[in-house]
C-alpha cells in the first residue's frame, strides 16, 4: 500500500559553519561536512510538464533580478559587486584542490605547517571568521554574503548591552505585614537601566562569568552560518526559504541555550581545544571530526542539521542543557500544486495537481494555520509504518495521533469522523495539523465512487516502471498500472461507473488512494458561472424600464406641483412679501424663474411620453420553459451574460439572479437557488458542495442538474 513521496527540489545547502568572537578575538569553531563540495547538488533540473533535463538559459537581466538585496535590515552584497570583486578574504597562500582534498598534515616547502582543518573550500578559515564575524549593527538581522559560487547566510546573535544573553527578570517582592516591601512575593517595578547597570557591575564581570559561576570566556556573538550553492536562478526564492525555517530558528534556539547554560561557549572551547592538541599531535582531519561528533552536542546538532537540510528532509536536534532543547527544521514542501509551472518555473513531477486547497478559509482567504474541516486525510506511508514510527517516539501526542490516524479515513471528512465518533472536530483537526506538517500526511476532498478520477497532467510517467512493481506488490488482483490509469483517462466517468461491482468500490478506492499518493491521478472536479441567457436579460430590462417609466411621470407631477407652490411661497412669503400686494405683477426674477420650471416639466413630459411609446412597442416578456432555445426577434440583438462572482453583483446582476429563482417550479431547486449561488464563481467545485451544506451527495447533483440549462460548466483538477 505504501507509496514513494515524489522528489523535491535540493536546498542547495553545502555546508554549515560555526563562528565565535571572545575577548580573544574571531575564532572559526567547527564546519560540517569536514570536506564540502563547492559544486552545486547533481539534482533533476527539469522545467515546465515536460520531462526534458536541459536546463533554461537565463538572460542576463533575469539572472540579475534574482540577484539578493538588502533584505530585513541586514547586510547583502549581490553576486558580482565590487566588494565581491575586490575585497575577497586575502589568501596569503594559494590553496590547491589537492591540498583542500587532503586529510593528513605536511609541512610546506617554506616549512609553514598545513592543517586540513584551517582551510574551507579555497579560504582560509582566519579570513572567513573576521568577515563572518559582523559588528552588533547586524544583531538579529539578515546578513548575506556572496563569494561566487557560494552564498553565506546567517543570523548573528551578538550578547546584550548589559553583558547578559537574555533579559534579567524584575525581581518579585511581597509585602510584610509592618508594610514594607520585601522580595520573594509580590511584583514590584523594574528596575532602572542605571541601577540594572549597576547590580551587573558588582555581581559579575560581562560576557565573562555566568550566574553559576562557570566561564564565560568573554564570549560576545557567535554565528552558524549556512553556506550555500544555489542555481543562479533560484537563488533568491531558496535563500528566502531556508532563511525564514531554518536558519533564524537554529541561531535562535543557539542563543536560548547560551541563555541557558553557557551551551555554546563550553561546547566551543571543547572543540577549539581538541583541534588545539590535535593539531600538535597532528592527527588526521577525519578521526579529529570523528571524535568532535561525539563528544560534542552542538557538533552533531549541526551535522544532523546539514544532512537533514541538504536533503530537504526534517531535521530533529536536541541541545544537551538542563531541561534538554528539542528543535525540528524544515523547509516547508508544498503538498499540492495549483498550477501547472511554466517552461522557465522548476518542474516537480510527481506532485498531486489540484485547486482543492484545505488552507483556505470559510471567507475565501488562504490561512496556513487553517485546515478545512470538508477534507479527508491521506496518509503518505503506510499506516503501520506511521504508526511504529509515533510509538518510537513516545511523547505526549503519541496516543491521540495513532487514534487520530486509526479513526481518520480518506473517504471521510474531518467533520464526518468527530460527528461519528463524538470528538472535538478542533482536536481532531490540531492533530491531523500535526500530521501534516511532519509529511505523514497530506489533506485532500474525501474520496467518493461518485468522483471522477484522471490521471495527473503532472504525473512521472519515467517511474512507470517501478510504479507498476509496487502496484502489482499492493494490487496483486487489480489491472496492471498501465491499463488502470489508461481506463480511467481514457474516457472520464464516475468512478462507480468504471467498478466492475458495487462490492470493488471499497477496494478501488483504496486504489484511487495509492495513486493519489503517489501522484498518478487527481479528481477531475466541476466549476461553474450563472449563465444568464436574453430572454432573462430582456425580462429583467423590460421590468426595469416599466419602473423608470413609473418614476418619471410621478417626477412630472412632482415638478409642476413644485412650480406651482414655489410660485406661492415667492408670493405669500411673510419674510420677503410681507408688505407687497399680491395681486401686484411678478418681479423679472419670478417670471425667469417661472418659465424655466415649465420648460424643464414640458421637456420631462416629452421624455416620458416618448419612453412610454418606445415601450409600448416592446413585446411583453414571455417566461418559455427553456430560454436557452428561445429565438424570438426581440431577443436577437442580446448576447448571453455571465455573472462571474455572485459574492459581488450588480444592481442588475441581483436581479437576473432572482428572475432565475422564480423559473424553477421543484420545490428544493427553488429552494436551494440563493443557498448555492455563492458556489458559482468558477473557483469552488461542485463535488464540495453536498458536504459544506451537509446534503447527500445525490440529492445535490440532482438539485444542479435541475440548474444545468443556467449554468456555464467546465471540469479541470
Amino acid at each position: 500500500m505504501a507509496s514513494t513521496v515524489p522528489p523535491l527540489c535540493c536546498s542547495g545547502l553545502v555546508a554549515i559553519a560555526l563562528i565565535i568572537r571572545s575577548r580573544d578575538g574571531p575564532r572559526f569553531v567547527f564546519h560540517y561536512p569536514a570536506r564540502p563540495s563547492a559544486k552545486p547538488s547533481e539534482e533533476e533540473r527539469l522545467y515546465g510538464t515536460e520531462l526534458d533535463e536541459e536546463p533554461v538559459n537565463y538572460t542576463e537581466d533575469e539572472l540579475d533580478s534574482d540577484d539578493s538585496d538588502l533584505e530585513d535590515g541586514g547586510y547583502s552584497l549581490p553576486r558580482h559587486s565590487k566588494i565581491e570583486k575586490e575585497d575577497k578574504p586575502a589568501r596569503h597562500s594559494h590553496v590547491k584542490e589537492s591540498e583542500l582534498e587532503g586529510d593528513d598534515h605536511y609541512d610546506k616547502a617554506n616549512g609553514e605547517h598545513f592543517v586540513p582543518w584551517e582551510h574551507l573550500f579555497e579560504f582560509e578559515t582566519t579570513d572567513l571568521e573576521s568577515i563572518l564575524t559582523p559588528s552588533r549593527a547586524y544583531h538579529k538581522k539578515k546578513f548575506e554574503l556572496s563569494l561566487d559560487p557560494l552564498v553565506f547566510v546567517t543570523y548573528p546573535i551578538h550578547i546584550r548591552e548589559d553583558g547578559l544573553w537574555k533579559k534579567r527578570k524584575p525581581k518579585k517582592v511581597k509585602r510584610s505585614k509592618a508594610g514594607e516591601v520585601e522580595a520573594g512575593a509580590g511584583s514590584a517595578e523594574p528596575k532602572s537601566i542605571e541601577e540594572e547597570m549597576k547590580d551587573v557591575t558588582l555581581g559579575e564581570k560581562p560576557g565573562n562569568t555566568s550566574e553559576d559561576g562557570d566561564d564565560l570566556g568573554g564570549m560576545t556573538m557567535f554565528n552558524a552560518v549556512f553556506i550555500l550553492n544555489v542555481r543562479k536562478g533560484e537563488t533568491k526564492e531558496r535563500i528566502k526559504d531556508i532563511y525564514e525555517h531554518v536558519i533564524k530558528k537554529f541561531n535562535k534556539a543557539l542563543k536560548h541555550a547560551q541563555a541557558s547554560a553557557n551551551y555554546v561557549w563550553k561546547e566551543s572551547e571543547m572543540i577549539i581545544s581538541m583541534k588545539e592538541k590535535a593539531k600538535e599531535e597532528r592527527r588526521p582531519m577525519s578521526w579529529l571530526w570523528n571524535e568532535i561528533e561525539i563528544k560534542s552536542t552542538l557538533a552533531a546538532a549541526i551535522r544532523d542539521v546539514y544532512l537533514a537540510i541538504s536533503k530537504n528532509q526534517i531535521a530533529t536536534v536536541r541541545f544537551a542543557i538542563n531541561p534538554p532543547l528539542d528543535l525540528s527544521l524544515q523547509i516547508p514542501v508544498p503538498n499540492f500544486l495549483m498550477s501547472l509551472p511554466s517552461s522557465t518555473e522548476k518542474a516537480m513531477p510527481g506532485l498531486l495537481v489540484t485547486t482543492a486547497n484545505p488552507l483556505v478559509d470559510e471567507e475565501g482567504t488562504e490561512d496556513p494555520t487553517h485546515l478545512n474541516k470538508h477534507f479527508a486525510l491521506l496518509l503518505l506511508d503506510d499506516e503501520t509504518k506511521i504508526v511504529a514510527e509515533i510509538q518510537a517516539d513516545d511523547t505526549e501526542l503519541s496516543d491521540p495521533l495513532i487514534e487520530c490516524i486509526r479513526l481518520c479515513k480518506p473517504t471521510l471528512s474531518f467533520l464526518q469522523v468527530a460527528q461519528t465518533n463524538s470528538i472535538d472536530i478542533n482536536s481532531l483537526l490540531i492533530l491531523a495539523q500535526h500530521l501534516i506538517y511532519w509529511r505523514r500526511a497530506i489533506a485532500i476532498p474525501p474520496l467518493h465512487a461518485r468522483e471522477t478520477y484522471v490521471v495527473s497532467p503532472n504525473c512521472d510517467s519515467r517511474k512507470l516502471p517501478v510504479g507498476s512493481v509496487a502496484w502489482k506488490k499492493a494490487f496483486p488482483l487489480a489491472p496492471p498500472l498501465p491499463g488502470f490509469l489508461a481506463t480511467l483517462s481514457a474516457a472520464p466517468r464516475p468512478l462507480k461507473n468504471i467498478a466492475p461491482s458495487k462490492d470493488h468500490r471499497t477496494t478501488w478506492l483504496d486504489m484511487i488512494a495509492w495513486l493519489i499518493r503517489g501522484g498518478w491521478v487527481t479528481q477531475l472536479r466541476t466549476f461553474g458561472w450563472i449563465l444568464v441567457w436574453p430572454e432573462i436579460i430582456y425580462e429583467v430590462e423590460y421590468q426595469l424600464k416599466s419602473e423608470a417609466i413609473e418614476r418619471s411621470k410621478k417626477g412630472a407631477k412632482s415638478q409642476s406641483g413644485s412650480s406651482e407652490s414655489q410660485e406661492s411661497t415667492d408670493e405669500s412669503s411673510p419674510e420677503k412679501h410681507g408688505s407687497i400686494d399680491p395681486s401686484a405683477p411678478l418681479t423679472t426674477e419670478q417670471v425667469a424663474e417661472n418659465a424655466r420650471l415649465e420648460r424643464l416639466a414640458d421637456k420631462l413630459a416629452k421624455e416620458a411620453a416618448e419612453a412610454a411609446a418606445d415601450f409600448a412597442k416592446m413585446p411583453n416578456p414571455v417566461a418559455t420553459e427553456h430560454p436557452s432555445i428561445n429565438n424570438a426577434e426581440h431577443l436577437d440583438h442580446i448576447a448571453p451574460y455571465i455573472i462571474k462572482d455572485p459574492h459581488k453583483v450588480s444592481h442588475e446582476e441581483s436581479l437576473y439572479i432572482a428572475a432565475l429563482g422564480k423559473r424553477f417550479t421543484e420545490p428544493k431547486s427553488k429552494e436551494c437557488w440563493t443557498k448555492f449561488t455563492k458556489y458559482f464563481n468558477g473557483c469552488e467545485a461542485f463535488e464540495m458542495i453536498a458536504l459544506q451544506e451537509n446534503r447527500k451527495r445525490k440529492e445535490t447533483w440532482g438539485i444542479l442538474l435541475s440548474y444545468n440549462e443556467h449554468l456555464m460548466v467546465c471540469k479541470h483538477w
